[in-house]
C-alpha cells in the first residue's frame, strides 16, 4: 500500500531536514555530549521561528494545529541527525499537558513554552513506581511537596518542572520552580542529560496545582502517548539513517579485494534491514494518527504495539548494522554505535517492549470483556 503524506507534512519534514543538515552536524553533536546544557541559544531561537514550537498544539490556546505526524516528521529528522536538542522534553511534553488542561496558569505557562520563554521539564516517574506514571510516590501534604523524580529529561537548562503526584487519593499535576529542589543531573544512554531531583518538603505556590483527578490522569495519558508515538519517529529516524551509512559502507568497504556488499551474508542482512524499516514506516504512521486518537482504548493498545515493535525491529536494525560494520562500529569516532545508544535507550523510554507486550495484552483483554 502507498501511504502519501500530506503537502503540509512533506513541507515540515523537509524544512527539518535542511535546518539539521545545517545546523547539527555529528561534529557538534560529540562537542554536545560533554557539555551540560545541550542546547545552544540559536538553533533555539531558530526552531521557535520555524513555528515547531507552536506546531504541536491547538489554535485555540495559540498554537499553529498541527497534527502528531507533523511533528513526528521533525523528530524523525532529530533522530536521523542525532539532535540532542530538547524538544520534544521541553516544548512537546510539557505543553500537550498543560494544552489538556483548562485553567488561567496552565494556559499562561502554556503560551510561555509556545513563546520560547520557558523551559519547563515533565516528571513522570519515579523509582517506587516503575513506568505507572499515574501511581507516583511523589505526595503533597497541605501545601508541601514531598519525595523524589528519577529520569526527568532537562537538557540542562530548565527552570521549572511539572510533575504527577498523590494530593490524597487523587493524581495532581504540579508546576515546581526548580530552584526550589535538590537536582542532580547525569548523562543518559542517548547523551541526554537526565535528573534526579529530590523535594524535601517543598512549600508550593498558590497556583503550583495544575490540575486534579480525572482532569491530570487524562493529560498524563494523552501526553505520554504522544511521548510513546514520538519515541517511535526518533527510532525511525535513527534507523533510516543507519540502515542508509551500512548499505553505503557495504558498497565501498574491501575485504580480500572484493566489496563486502558482494557476500551473499551481508546481503541477507542489507534486505532484512529494508524490509525492517519499511514495516516500522508504516507502524510509525499508524501510531501517529491512533495516538492521538479520542478513543483512549485504542490510542494504548496502538502505542503500546508500536513501542513494543520498535523495540525489537530497530533495535534488530542497529545490531546488524554494527555486526556489518565490525570492530570500527562501536567506536566513539564513528555515528554507528551512537545511534545504537539512541535507539536502545529510546526502546526503553515510557515502558519498554516487554513491559509494551504485557500492556498490550492486559488492554486486549479488557476491550475483549
Amino acid at each position: 500500500m502507498d501511504f502519501k503524506l500530506s503537502e503540509n507534512t512533506t513541507m515540515i519534514a523537509d524544512t527539518a531536514k535542511r535546518y539539521l543538515k545545517d545546523q547539527y552536524s555529528f561534529d557538534i553533536y560529540r562537542s554536545v555530549l560533554a557539555q551540560t546544557n545541550h542546547l545552544e541559544s540559536s538553533r533555539w531561537e531558530m526552531m521557535q521561528e520555524l513555528g515547531w514550537f507552536g506546531l504541536p498544539f491547538s489554535e485555540a490556546v495559540g498554537g499553529y494545529g498541527g497534527d502528531l505526524i507533523d511533528v513526528a516528521m521533525i523528530v524523525s529528522e532529530m533522530g536521523a541527525s542525532l539532535c540532542l536538542d530538547p524538544y520534544v522534553d521541553m516544548v512537546v511534553a510539557p505543553g500537550k499537558l498543560l494544552e489538556s488542561v483548562d485553567s488561567e496558569p496552565a494556559r499562561q505557562l502554556l503560551a510561555s513554552i509556545i513563546d520560547g520563554k520557558s523551559a519547563v521539564a515533565c516528571g513522570f516517574y519515579d523509582i517506587h513506581s516503575g513506568y505507572d506514571a499515574l501511581s507516583p510516590s511523589l505526595v503533597i501534604e497541605g501545601n508541601r511537596l514531598s519525595g523524589q523524580k528519577s529520569f526527568v529529561p532537562d537538557g540542562g537548562f530548565a527552570q521549572s518542572v511539572l510533575v504527577t503526584a498523590r494530593r490524597g487519593k487523587e493524581l495532581a499535576l504540579v508546576h515546581v520552580r526548580l530552584s526550589n529542589c535538590e537536582v542532580d543531573s547525569h548523562r543518559a544512554l542517548d547523551g541526554s542529560r537526565m535528573s534526579s531531583i529530590v523535594f524535601d518538603d517543598v512549600m508550593l505556590d498558590d497556583d503550583a496545582i495544575i490540575a486534579c483527578g480525572a482532569e491530570a490522569e487524562s493529560a498524563a495519558t494523552q501526553t505520554l502517548a504522544w511521548l510513546q508515538a514520538l519515541d517511535c519517529a526518533r527510532m525511525y529516524g535513527a534507523a533510516r539513517a543507519l540502515y542508509e551509512k551500512t548499505l553505503d559502507y557495504a558498497k565501498t568497504r574491501k575485504q580480500f579485494a572484493v566489496h563486502i556488499g558482494s557476500f551473499q551474508v551481508i546481503q541477507h542482512y542489507l534486505v532484512d534491514m529494508f524490509i525492517d524499516l519499511q514495516q516500522l514506516e508504516s507502524m510509525l504512521l499508524m501510531v501517529s494518527i491512533k495516538a492521538a486518537s479520542g478513543d483512549a482504548a485504542e490510542r494504548d493498545r496502538a502505542c503500546a504495539a508500536a513501542k513494543a515493535y520498535f523495540a525489537d525491529k530497530a533495535v534488530r536494525i542497529a545490531q546488524q548494522a554494527i555486526q556489518i560494520h565490525g570492530g570500527v562500529g562501536v567506536t566513539e569516532e564513528l555515528d554507528v554505535g551512537h545511534y545504537f545508544r539512541l535507539i536502545t535507550h529510546c526502546s526503553l523510554s515510557h515502558g519498554a517492549g516487554d513491559i509494551q507486550v504485557e500492556r498490550f495484552a492486559a488492554l486486549s483483554e479488557a476491550a475483549h470483556g
